[in-house]
């Protein structure tokens, strides 16, 4: 995340991620999945700015970038008041007092339903806003407790790093990739529900057990930070559910196989896709290349190193680095 304070206001950056690893190991007695997951956030985000308010009331106003057709849940659903207002349920719960309300814009550049963590990010975003300008004093780890409340991948955008997510998102190991990658995202117009991917894959795969794959080569090789040796080890355990629910996405597969870049893979539960190109030249041509092809959007972005949560309050300005090219009405 970035932050830039201004005057009585907090405006914050919410990155995406990419899943560069995703392995089920096991299913868990409360429902969910046991994962191993190799997460990196990358340079697009959703703007977020908080102010406080004079009465007790959470206001919530949604804009998307043009031609970015979301259909983003109801305040009262969306997950930026959940988080919120569990963070107020938590002060008045620890300390019996009483929190003022917030004015929240969040303006979504992240399409939904593309296995990017948009949603997740914000809350994340939420979280530490609101906890920053409540002066509420709550650590990273108890954030931590309340944003696995919210969603299994909540958690890791409060690391600031790449990580190693290991049970259902929460226990978290920094990794440290010594190099950006340079990447192109192409989300096509079809969506998919996390829960929907997940119901496939348990149907389908959920009692074998005896192919899961190790994530040593893929850490071994973000260590390295050579992009032709972590596109050579990305693995994604949801793909074939994710083509099962979506068979058309399967000749998207094949025609980004067929560029010859050191990798191509789905990320989270898609439908989103991505490619790690060489340099950032090649991003950007490849990126152009596809933007004619009919997805909803294509991205040329890069992965981001280790950022602090710390709020400076000397720090008036921030990069906004997020090239998109033929995002579609």
């Amino acid at each position: 995340m970035l932050f830039r304070r201004q005057n009585n206001e907090l405006e914050v950056l919410a990155p995406a991620k990419l899943n560069l690893f995703l392995e089920i190991t096991d299913k868990r007695s409360d429902g969910f999945h046991e994962l191993d997951m190799l997460m990196v956030p990358i340079a697009l985000y959703d703007t977020l700015t908080f102010k406080l308010r004079r009465d007790d009331e959470i206001a919530l106003s949604t804009r998307c970038a043009v031609g970015n057709k979301i259909a983003l849940p109801a305040a009262p659903d969306n997950l930026v008041t959940r988080a919120v207002k569990l963070l107020r349920q938590r002060i008045e719960t620890d300390s019996a007092s009483t929190t003022s309300g917030l004015d929240i814009c969040l303006f979504k550049r992240i399409p939904a339903a593309a296995g990017l963590g948009g949603g997740s990010s914000d809350a994340a975003a939420a979280l530490v806003a609101a906890n920053y300008l409540w002066q509420a004093g709550l650590s990273t780890v108890e954030l931590s407790e309340l944003a696995l409340q919210i969603g299994s991948d909540v958690p890791f955008f409060l690391s600031g790093s790449a990580a190693r997510c290991r049970g259902r998102g929460e226990l978290l190991t920094p990794l440290n990739i010594p190099a950006t990658l340079d990447v192109v995202l192409i989300k096509p117009r079809v969506g998919l529900a996390t829960a929907e991917v997940f119901a496939e894959y348990a149907t389908h795969q959920g009692g074998s057990v005896d192919d899961r794959v190790a994530a040593d080569n893929i850490l071994g090789a973000c260590a390295s930070g050579r992009a032709p040796e972590i596109g050579k080890w990305l693995y994604n355990r949801l793909v074939d559910s994710a083509l099962r629910l979506q068979p058309e996405l399967q000749q998207l597969q094949a025609e980004l196989l067929a560029l010859g870049l050191p990798g191509v893979q789905m990320t989270g539960s898609g439908s989103t896709f991505y490619l790690i190109c060489r340099h950032a030249r090649q991003a950007r041509n490849i990126a152009e290349k596809l933007s004619h092809r009919g997805h909803a959007a294509v991205f040329h972005t890069r992965t981001l190193v280790h950022r602090s949560l710390n709020i400076n309050s000397e720090q008036d300005s921030f990069p906004l680095e997020q090239p998109c090219v033929g995002l579609s009405p």
